[in-house]
């Protein structure tokens, strides 16, 4: 079942600038249900089967990016309260950069190489 990238949840969370972290949790669901329908839709071989590989493969991609940007949107917000703590701006930019470095390269799951 190929479910919708931006839940109502998640988007209503970020945008209303609550907690992240019930967002981070919506997408993570998302994104093991996503992974479960990719195993099983590996396994036909159909050209239907092979498409909607291909769907889920972007879906997961777009979840993990999401999830990225939110932990980077959390880590910035937490800098900037510690710097408006010790005055330090220096330290805030230093901690969005590596945030935001982070967030390019980490993954939450796999993805399941279908062309064996």
């Amino acid at each position: 079942m190929v479910t919708a990238v931006g839940s109502s949840t998640a988007a209503a969370s970020a945008s209303s600038g609550s907690d992240n972290s019930s967002a981070i949790a919506a997408l993570q669901k998302q994104l093991v249900a996503a992974q479960k329908d990719l195993t099983e839709a590996a396994k036909d071989t159909s050209e239907a089967g092979q498409e909607k590989t291909k769907l889920l493969t972007a879906q997961i991609q777009a979840i993990q990016a999401q999830i990225a940007q939110l932990q980077a949107a959390a880590a910035q917000k937490a800098a900037l309260a510690q710097s408006g703590q010790s005055g330090g701006g220096a330290a805030a930019a230093q901690a969005t950069e590596q945030a935001q470095s982070r967030s390019q390269y980490s993954t939450v799951g796999s993805v399941i190489d279908t062309q064996a």
